[in-house]
């Protein structure tokens, strides 16, 4: 299954350092960085969230 992660910037629970580990978990993930954001990446960056299901839903 196609799999995008948003990985914030600023997240205390999961580091940045951590993304490099991302293809042990999914297979063919795209890895997109949102720099300034926090934990909560819908309700602090509303229209990249958006932007991403957008592209998701429209690729099933």
């Amino acid at each position: 299954m196609p799999t995008t992660v948003l990985w914030p910037e600023h997240d205390p629970l999961f580091p940045r350092a951590w993304a490099d580990r991302i293809d042990e978990f999914f297979v063919g993930a795209r890895l997109r960085n949102l720099d300034g954001v926090g934990h909560f990446t819908p309700l602090e960056a509303p229209h990249d969230f958006a932007a991403a299901l957008a592209v998701a839903a429209s690729s099933v």
